[in-house]
């Protein structure tokens, strides 16, 4: 077995120990009825309500190289980069500014600290997206199952949920630390973003027996909530954080 791969559970009869290529076969099970929205035309976005959570069937243990980072390769390849195609979305009744929303995201996507040093580039477009990050009320999320009013999301559908108001606020524990909003907006979403890529999981925290003790927090730490170990808030996927199941 793979020393950076296990399965924690995909279904009820699941194993504990499998092959990474296990896990891709597994999560294309699911994929295969999102394909009608992997398109050239536009994606019809579901209503929240109807939103399934992802699972969280992936842990990462990190230490050794990246190489095994595109067990489910995915996408559009220009140049040697694997090419996302995502596209700006509004929910509900918003405060922040959506044309700010869409500069930052687009700055955040596409900054050499972020997933592009996965062999990722990420390109906006108006139709025929692979995902959509979407800016979004508080209420809207509220509604949506497996997630909260109180913070961001990812969904099975392709969608990257933004909070509204954490977007202009960060959180109590991001704010204590002297996190600033604009590192707050990277970190967010960064951190969603990897759900989508394919960090299902969270990491529980910074210990001796993941690896991250004594450093800053990855980037798929739950930090809006706090650092459970870590030494400080980081807006950016650590070199161990750099693999992708798309």
């Amino acid at each position: 077995m793979s020393k950076k791969w296990r399965l924690l559970a995909l279904a009820p009869a699941a194993t504990s120990m499998v092959f990474p290529f296990c896990v891709a076969k597994a999560l294309d099970i699911d994929k295969e009825r999102l394909a009608e929205q992997l398109t050239a035309g536009e994606i019809n976005i579901p209503f929240p309500e109807s939103f399934e959570r992802w699972p969280e069937p992936v842990v990462y243990t990190p230490g050794g190289t990246n190489t095994a980072s595109t067990a489910d390769a995915r996408g559009h390849m220009v140049d040697g980069m694997k090419v996302i195609y995502y596209k700006t979305m509004v929910w509900g009744d918003v405060a922040s500014s959506f044309s700010e929303f869409k500069k930052n995201v687009a700055d955040t996507l596409n900054d050499a600290r972020g997933w592009v040093r996965a062999g990722l580039r990420f390109v906006e477009v108006s139709q025929g997206q692979d995902v959509n990050v979407i800016l979004s009320d508080p209420a809207h999320l509220g509604i949506t199952p497996g997630c909260s009013s109180e913070l961001s999301c990812t969904t099975w559908a392709n969608q990257v949920i933004i909070n509204d108001v954490r977007w202009r606020e960060g959180t109590e524990p991001s704010r204590a630390a002297g996190m600033s909003t604009r590192d707050y907006q990277h970190m967010v979403v960064n951190h969603e973003v990897g759900h989508w890529l394919g960090h299902y999981a969270h990491i529980e925290g910074c210990t001796a027996e993941n690896g991250f003790l004594g450093g800053p927090a990855p980037i798929m730490l739950q930090q809006s909530t706090g650092l459970r170990g870590c030494t400080s808030f980081n807006a950016w996927p650590l070199d161990s954080e750099l693999w992708t199941l798309r």
